[in-house]
């Protein structure tokens, strides 16, 4: 056992003075100690701790055993320090990989919501890409068919064709499905952008009677009231309808013009008393040496505009025409293009017949013999009444043969017309 005794003189020297009020006794193993400067001989074996004599402790010793004490303190508030730094460091990251990660996620919203517009827009893309494709397939097609007639008139293997025509049929039809085809398009892409433009003017606008009359001359009630309700689908139909009818006019000018109406009764007449070969001569040398009035691009401009005026999209007059013109010109100079030449094959170029455009004229009862239509049905309604076309959107293709000798014409029907029937438009 040892036994520390302090001097009443040391006492006041320590932070604890109570502390050593008494004699401290330490039971402590006898080996060599940082509070002794000399070891002490092990026990003998047999011996007992309790007869061995204490040992006293100095002052010194214990002091210095305070101060390590302290040492050590301060050496684990160090530690506890760094630690704690450590931990606020590692936070402090945390925190900004995390405000990383929330970057980074919103950025993935962002683009896949990015990724589904462009996928949208991609499809979009790839369904005109496929209509292109598909029309030129078909145009594909209709040349192939075209140079198989072709090739077949070079064989002579082609009854219907006569020597006196630059053109067969074939091309004729054909330049008569583009030309239906390109009066689609136009009413398709006026259509679209009309569309856009919201709802119609705030000014007050009133239909008059001879806005109706004009649009009469091509459709009928029951297609011209949807439109003033702003039908879609019935403006495409009006539209169709109105440029086929001015596509009829250019290539039949004999019918329709006044100032010509007496030489297209004077080439009735010949092709009745004097055959088709004698009227088709006197028709080509007239008409090519004839100065005629012919509508011009802006004149159809002019009237489809009409046709839009009446929607009440538009705050002037003038706005339509601007609408017309920008978004359609394009197209609507291809179709006068087309019923030049087609006015020229008709008069000129085709000598075995009179062929001409069909439009079928509203509230006409319908035909299946020479009209199809748009719907796809028969055109006999469910109490077997016929129904009235309400509007055509393609022209058909005629043809008179003069027989001669007072036996008249032989007429025939080459292309049908695309009808749009009243009671369809009404169930629009």
């Amino acid at each position: 056992m040892w036994v520390v005794s302090v001097p009443e003189n040391d006492r006041h020297t320590m932070r604890n003075g109570a502390l050593f009020n008494s004699l401290l006794t330490f039971h402590l193993p006898r080996f060599n100690t940082p509070f002794s400067d000399s070891v002490m001989d092990l026990p003998l074996e047999g011996s007992s701790i309790r007869s061995q004599e204490p040992r006293v402790v100095g002052f010194e010793e214990i002091e210095g055993l305070w101060r390590a004490t302290e040492d050590l303190a301060e050496r684990q508030k160090a530690k506890i320090a760094a630690q704690s730094d450590e931990i606020l460091r590692l936070k402090s990251w945390k925190e900004r990989y995390a405000k990383k990660y929330r970057g980074a996620k919103e950025r993935i919203v962002e683009l896949e919501r990015e990724v589904r517009k462009i996928s949208r827009a991609h499809q979009e893309t790839l369904g005109k890409q496929d209509q292109r494709i598909q029309t030129m397939a078909d145009r594909l097609t209709r040349t192939e068919e075209l140079l198989a007639v072709r090739s077949a008139e070079l064989a002579g293997a082609q009854p219907f064709l006569s020597m006196t025509d630059d053109l067969s049929e074939a091309e004729v039809l054909g330049t008569v499905r583009d030309l239906n085809e390109n009066v689609f398009q136009v009413a398709a892409n006026l259509t679209e952008e009309w569309e856009k433009l919201g709802l119609p003017r705030a000014t007050k606008f009133t239909v008059t009677q001879n806005d109706v009359d004009v649009l009469s001359q091509f459709c009928g009630p029951a297609l011209i009231h949807p439109v003033l309700h702003r039908n879609p689908t019935t403006v495409t139909f009006l539209v169709q309808s109105c440029l086929c009818h001015l596509a009829m006019q250019i290539t039949s000018s004999w019918r329709h013009n006044k100032d010509l109406c007496v030489l297209g009764s004077v080439y009735q007449s010949l092709s009745t008393s004097e055959g088709q070969a004698i009227s088709a001569r006197w028709r080509s040398l007239t008409h090519s040496y004839l100065s005629k009035p012919s509508l011009d691009s802006n004149s159809i401009v002019q009237r489809v505009a009409d046709i839009l005026w009446i929607t009440g999209s538009f705050s002037s007059p003038r706005r339509s025409f601007d609408f017309v013109k920008t978004v359609g010109l394009s197209g609507i100079e291809t179709i006068n293009r087309l019923a030049l030449r087609l006015e020229s094959v008709f008069m000129v170029e085709v000598a075995s017949s009179d062929m001409y455009l069909l439009f079928e004229t509203p509230h006409t009862v319908f035909d299946s013999a020479r009209m199809t239509n748009e719907f796809g049905s028969d055109g006999t309604s469910t109490s077997g009444r016929r129904r009235r076309v309400a509007g055509t959107t393609e022209v058909g293709v005629g043809k008179n043969v003069g027989m001669g000798r007072g036996e008249g014409q032989r007429t025939e029907i080459l292309l049908k017309t695309k009808v749009v029937l009243e009671r369809d438009v009404a169930g629009l």
